[in-house]
């Protein structure tokens, strides 16, 4: 039987105004919209409401479910849906954009936004030879990005959340029977991408 997956992104979330943000909010069902509104600030009001409608779309259109389901979770946080048990979901966003990622196999998915390669901040997150071709690259920042949201993704799969040894994530090893694919758009500034369990 083909696996099944979906990945629904909204890159136009700047535009939602306050006004259609709250309204968008009120539309939820109760449990998130209290999740949304513990946001102190609009944006994440808006990342968390439009991550929710993302799920609902891919839901609707991929796997013709139409219900408004509620979560559970892992020892780490990882999310599932109460009511499908037999689907794997995975909601990010940044201040560009908010995706979500549904299959009928574990999967995990992470968008991000082109960040800058700071020195420490890529020595603590990524291996010698990561680092050595982030530098080596001549869009470092990208080159960074894109290896950041391989290490996110996956972790976010396999359900353990940050692990502390970042370095060794991507290595053959420990992607044995994962595929995933990035996508890069500088053009709206971000960088994602979706790993599933094949």
């Amino acid at each position: 039987m083909k696996m099944k997956s979906i990945l629904c992104i909204n890159d136009h979330i700047a535009d939602l105004s306050e006004q259609q943000t709250e309204k968008l909010i009120d539309s939820l069902p109760e449990w998130r919209r209290e999740q949304a509104l513990r946001y102190k600030h609009l944006q994440g009001r808006r990342e968390c409401a439009v991550g929710y409608v993302e799920l609902l779309r891919g839901l609707r259109d991929c796997f013709g479910i139409n219900d408004y389901p509620s979560f559970t979770y892992n020892e780490h946080d990882k999310p599932f849906l109460k009511e499908h048990f037999d689907l794997s979901f995975s909601i990010s966003h940044c201040k560009e954009a908010v995706g979500c990622f549904i299959a009928d196999h574990l999967c995990g998915f992470d968008i991000e936004f082109i960040r800058k390669a700071k020195p420490d901040l890529v020595r603590h997150t990524m291996s010698p030879e990561e680092t050595d071709s982030i530098f080596a690259n001549p869009f470092p920042d990208i080159a960074f990005t894109r290896l950041w949201t391989q290490k996110e993704a996956v972790l976010k799969l396999l359900g353990t959340g940050i692990v502390d040894d970042l370095h060794s994530v991507l290595k053959p090893e420990n992607l044995q029977g994962i595929e995933f694919k990035t996508v890069e758009n500088p053009f709206r500034n971000y960088i994602y991408t979706t790993a599933i369990q094949l």
